[in-house]
């Protein structure tokens, strides 16, 4: 591709991922399928420090009082939790907005090699770095920039600089950057003139990140999901995550071996960012540009009806858990993480596995969305109409969105 074009090409998609930020920008409250967690955990950590409590360990707001306040992404949330006081929820925005900058950037610097137009357009035009931002993926866009650091750092001869940067990665998201980063070092070593260095250091890394790694391992969501939901989930973010961490690599190699392939490869994976939405289910996230934090809850939250302290189990579609925000925020409790898999969207064979379910997670009242029934097709619902039924609840809420169900003792 000639060169004019080519830088066209390039300030285009510049442009574009410029507009996009600054889009994510306005929004307070950037709502999509990731996001509020960042929000959640962001706030707590704040309030707690700002309350002379300094920095917390568990988050009992959440997870049925077993969460911790840094599962993961301790860098991204403790700073912007410091922050929060100046900026409110907003500090969230702006993190996420730099994480996908910091990623672009630095990804630029630790591969000269892609500083081509078309090379750094199909980077820019990767669906799962766009992906990231549109999602929200706070954590790991931090962590990947914290990846491509080290690498810079380390091509560049700075060793300790690197293994500080490469521990910070796969601390801040070890699921995602442990495995990633191992299998970047393997495929280094064949043609590393100095593999029992780039060994050793590695494995320093991977020490000081070891308190990271073992906060996901202590989080509830590894007690609250099965061993199958988490070996899919795992495996399914892990591949999807290595489309940006590899990219840079893949890019290089086609410019040095195959040149002629950029053009093809970058009309397949700029198409693949339309071609993915429905695949991936990405529309809600598309849609958060326009979107606002959905307030229907928020009067009866302010009402009498609402308990402080109490626990509940919020059962929404399509909100990007903003319910379960406004419910911690308001003094109430949640019996799960932010978490689709801590949420446990599923069936019950029996009222009485129902009722040991919400036992065991200490549930006071359910919060149940007709349009949950319409999206996850549980249920849920209709058990808990046979704990009323048995007198083993009761109806304290019903409108046209939403009903409220109190648990409790069967008579």
């Amino acid at each position: 591709m000639l060169a004019r074009p080519s830088r066209l090409l390039l300030a285009a998609l510049a442009l574009a991922w410029a507009a996009g930020l600054l889009a994510i920008l306005t929004h307070p409250v950037f709502v999509t399928n990731d996001s509020l967690s960042n929000y959640g955990h962001a706030w707590f950590v704040s309030r707690e420090f700002w309350d002379g409590n300094g920095i917390p360990y568990h988050f009992p707001e959440i997870g049925h009082g077993d969460a911790l306040a840094f599962p993961y992404a301790f860098v991204p949330w403790l700073s912007a939790a410091l922050l929060r006081p100046l900026f409110g929820d907003w500090i969230v925005t702006l993190w996420l907005v730099l994480g996908a900058l910091g990623v672009i950037s630095t990804t630029w610097w630790a591969f000269p090699e892609v500083r081509r137009p078309l090379a750094f357009s199909v980077i820019l035009a990767n669906p799962m770095l766009v992906e990231g931002a549109i999602l929200s993926q706070l954590p790991f866009l931090w962590a990947a920039a914290f990846f491509f650091a080290a690498i810079a750092c380390w091509r560049r001869g700075h060793a300790v600089a690197a293994v500080l940067l490469m521990a910070l990665a796969q601390g801040n998201h070890p699921a995602v950057l442990l495995p990633l980063a191992g299998l970047m070092v393997a495929g280094r070593l064949p043609w590393e003139q100095h593999r029992r260095r780039l060994v050793l250091w590695y494995a320093l890394s991977v020490a000081l990140a070891l308190p990271g790694v073992a906060m996901v391992f202590l989080s509830p969501v590894v007690e609250d999901t099965n061993l199958q939901g988490l070996l899919t989930n795992f495996a399914g973010t892990v591949s999807l995550r290595a489309g940006v961490i590899f990219a840079p690599i893949l890019v290089a190699l086609a410019l040095r071996f195959r040149p002629s392939l950029l053009l093809p490869l970058f009309v397949a994976v700029l198409a693949l960012n339309v071609v993915l939405i429905p695949i991936r289910d990405t529309t809600f996230g598309w849609q958060a540009f326009v979107r606002d934090p959905d307030t229907g809850l928020v009067p009866w939250l302010e009402s009498p009806a609402f308990e402080k302290g109490a626990t509940y189990r919020i059962l929404r579609s399509r909100d990007g858990k903003v319910g379960m925000y406004q419910i911690i925020e308001r003094g109430g409790r949640l019996d799960s993480e932010f978490f689709p898999e801590s949420i446990d969207r599923r069936s019950w064979p029996d009222t009485e596995e129902y009722r040991a379910f919400l036992q065991k997670r200490e549930v006071d009242a359910v919060i149940i969305y007709r349009l949950y029934d319409v999206r996850h097709m549980t249920n849920e619902h209709a058990l808990l109409d046979e704990l009323v039924a048995t007198g083993c609840a009761r109806r304290i809420e019903e409108n046209g969105d939403f009903q409220v169900y109190q648990v409790t003792a069967c008579r």
